[in-house]
């Protein structure tokens, strides 16, 4: 009785396993091959815009305004939200009069200096006097030079507290509200590209050779009112080797969006015979 047990129980464990095996993998049919070559890589992916930027801030602060709504299009560049900017404001201003002063002080050395070298040639002036004139000069260069760069750094500080877009797009959302804080660094707002639409996918190592960037391909795009699609897709991108520890290698694709085809729909690749 116990050996008929233990029987029936190690029948259920190899059961369980079999099962658990048709469960983790997904069969993608594959013209020209068996069903067990086809379940190593996954054909299976997810559509995705070309480009989905989460864009952080390069400073610490308040947000102070929002330049567009979630959903308007962008260009690059094009300003997104800014941040309480009251004290960079200050400091930008506080450079410029300090630019002009030190540029003003330097035109007034460098006359004098110019004034003082044909006078140092008929020994009006000595050379001791023109040597004077000279390092006044160049240090009056050295204060503008450096209130230029105090300058251009309070510049840099006052744009940093403007979040801008990194490429044309749509800004997606945000994850912050109006007078909420912002650390530095910390992702603000998305902005998504969904022009065209990009797939990765990993196929078997038999089928190497048989991708190449820029050649066309079948996917089949599963609708979500039900059925599919069959439809074209590029390759843009194929690993140059094949993972060892896997036997597949990576290909990437771009489809053009279509008012059928959407990001977030599920896709297959259709592999070519061999």
């Amino acid at each position: 009785m116990f050996s008929s047990s233990g029987a029936f129980f190690r029948l259920c464990l190899l059961a369980a396993a079999v099962a658990g095996n048709a469960i983790g993998q997904v069969a993608i049919p594959v013209a020209g091959s068996t069903q067990e070559e086809a379940m190593r890589g996954s054909l299976r992916s997810v559509l995705r815009p070309i480009a989905d930027i989460r864009v952080s801030s390069k400073a610490a602060g308040v947000i102070e305004r929002f330049h567009v709504e979630e959903g308007a299009a962008l260009k690059a560049g094009d300003p997104i939200l800014s941040l309480d900017m009251d004290a960079e404001r200050a400091e930008l201003a506080q450079a410029v009069a300090m630019v002009a002063g030190a540029q003003a002080e330097f035109e007034r050395t460098n006359s004098e200096y110019e004034r003082a070298r044909p006078l140092s040639v008929e020994n009006i002036f000595s050379e001791k006097q023109l040597v004077e004139a000279r390092t006044a000069r160049d240090l009056a260069a050295s204060r503008l030079a450096q209130t230029e760069a105090a300058r251009d750094l309070a510049q840099t500080r006052l744009a940093n507290r403007t979040l801008t877009s990194p490429i044309d797009g749509v800004f997606l959302k945000t994850s912050k509200s109006l007078g909420e804080a912002v650390e530095r660094f910390e992702t603000v707002a998305r902005v998504v590209d969904s022009s065209r639409l990009e797939m990765l996918v990993y196929a078997d190592a038999k089928y190497f050779k048989s991708f190449s960037p820029a050649k066309q391909v079948k996917v089949r795009v599963a609708l979500p009112t039900g059925g599919s699609q069959v439809i074209d897709a590029q390759v843009s991108h194929v690993d140059p080797i094949v993972d060892p520890s896997t036997g597949t290698f990576r290909i990437k694709l771009q489809i053009a969006v279509t008012n059928d085809i959407s990001a977030g729909f599920t896709a297959v690749l259709l592999l070519p015979e061999l």
